[in-house]
């Protein structure tokens, strides 16, 4: 009686977890692109407190892009490190992803590259910095400033990359010389009548410091902060059309063509001579 329970139990957690396991397909301009969520790994490392805070795959939102696939992350993948004192070890916010996409030209096309473009806002207080970069692909970034970024990297190969990489936001701290008052600073020597006897002609010269007013400085650190929003990635396959059929069988024609044309011309030439 139990296993007649059991039975139903176990083939509804199967069939649940196989349905889980189907991949997604999505069909973009000229390709598509297949991929299972469940595979793909998201999270932040703040290394400044010790924690890593995974974010689930299915909570974000995959959707068909202009040549590919787009993550929209929400506000899931929001980084903000800031120096705290002069002792701080000055480690980023940390961020990473790994996720395969298989991409399939539709008939009439070929992939001929990527582009992957990571798009969302940043905002800098020097000193400090952004950035953002695929394994094997490459590395982008800001070193200044604020505002709404779409930064592109370009991978030169028909085989898809795999989305593997990180993005990393860190304060940081710079010395600099900040003027806190002055001092008077003996910066030489003249002679002068002594004081005691000034009116006597003969009186004698005596030896006497000249000082100066100068700026006093010292060295003050500068707390920097960096905060990067990644909204979305952007993974586009970059096509080229195929010739039809027809198309070869035009070029072959026309080769056969312009051969026997030459051959012709050439015996033609032979004959006059």
């Amino acid at each position: 009686m139990l296993v007649r329970r059991l039975l139903p139990a176990i083939a509804c957690a199967l069939l649940s977890h196989a349905a889980l396991a189907i991949p997604t397909t999505i069909d973009s301009g000229q390709v598509t692109v297949d991929f299972d969520a469940d595979l793909f790994t998201f999270g932040i490392d703040f290394y400044d407190y010790g924690f890593t805070n995974y974010i689930d795959p299915n909570s974000l939102t995959y959707g068909a892009s202009s040549n590919g696939v787009e993550i929209d992350f929400g506000s899931q993948m929001s980084l903000f490190d800031y120096a705290i004192n002069e002792s701080d070890p000055l480690l980023p916010v940390h961020a990473f992803f790994d996720a395969s996409f298989a991409f399939n030209a539709k008939p009439g096309h070929r992939i001929v590259g990527y582009t992957i473009d990571f798009i969302g806002s940043y905002n800098i207080e020097h000193p400090g910095g952004v950035g953002m970069g695929v394994d094997g692909v490459g590395w982008t970034g800001f070193g200044s400033g604020s505002g709404s970024f779409s930064e592109r990297l370009t991978y030169n190969d028909p085989t898809a990359p795999v989305l593997r990489g990180s993005a990393e936001a860190l304060g940081t701290v710079e010395y600099i010389e900040v003027q806190v008052g002055t001092e008077l600073v003996q910066v030489g020597t003249e002679w002068q009548p002594d004081p005691a006897c000034a009116p006597d002609p003969d009186c004698q010269l005596i030896e006497v410091p000249i000082f100066e007013e100068v700026p006093v400085y010292m060295q003050q650190a500068d707390l920097g902060a960096a905060d990067l929003y990644l909204q979305r990635i952007a993974f586009n396959a970059i096509t080229a059309p195929v010739p039809e059929p027809e198309t070869y069988a035009l070029l072959l024609t026309g080769g056969g063509l312009v051969g026997w044309a030459g051959r012709r011309r050439a015996r033609a030439n032979k004959t006059r001579a």
